[in-house]
């Protein structure tokens, strides 16, 4: 029995793979004035939004704002976003439309570092 040729569209390649790395490779060495400060805020904040799974708060981690670019990323000591399902990750990527949500990075700094903004 023949039977017709069912249609088949063509493969529509796949955009490449982007790697988004959740380490730079390099130990973070920082004080205990920079530490304790750091969990202390992440720990407030966390425990703030404790009751809402729509609000993610973390810290020291890297911070993807274009999608397919790795290397437009900031570390921010805590920050949090709203409107973010509330789950581990190991990087946060605040591309469009996600980006609109991300509130509070706060990053400390040794006094003896010079503002560079």
């Amino acid at each position: 029995m023949n039977r017709p040729a069912l249609f088949r569209p063509a493969s529509m390649p796949r955009p490449a793979a982007v790697d988004y790395p959740d380490s730079d490779g390099h130990p973070v060495a920082e004080t205990d004035f920079q530490r304790i400060p750091l969990w202390y805020a992440n720990d407030v904040l966390a425990r703030h939004f404790r009751d809402r799974n729509d609000v993610y708060v973390s810290a020291n981690m890297f911070v993807y704002f274009e999608e397919g670019n790795p290397k437009a990323a900031v570390a921010p000591d805590v920050f949090v976003v709203l409107g973010a399902p509330d789950h581990k990750r190991r990087s946060y990527k605040a591309h469009p439309p996600y980006r609109k949500g991300l509130r509070s990075p706060y990053q400390t700094r040794h006094p003896r570092c010079r503002d560079v903004s």
